[in-house]
């Protein structure tokens, strides 16, 4: 079943894609190159709202807490469409 975006259900989803999408981009561009004007802003950004997150988890080179941000992200989705049927 499609949802499109003019519905509430299709804006939430299309949100949560994005913001996943945005957090991925956020893992890759960290990992790879630490002086970029996106990682600068994505780093504004994220680095306040995962912070709790990243003081439990162990420091590697790629940010785990971000991916695990993205994976709930995608649950959450998942079960807004699985709810919404």
């Amino acid at each position: 079943m499609g949802y499109f975006v003019t519905e509430r259900i299709g804006l939430i989803i299309a949100v949560l894609n994005t913001v996943t999408f945005i957090t991925i981009v956020y893992v890759f561009v960290k990992a790879v190159e630490e002086r970029s004007r996106l990682l600068h802003a994505l780093d504004k950004v994220y680095t306040p709202r995962l912070a709790p997150l990243r003081r439990i988890l162990p420091v590697w080179k790629l940010d785990i807490a971000s991916i695990i941000l993205a994976a709930v992200l995608q649950l959450v989705a998942f079960y807004i469409k699985r709810r919404w049927q």
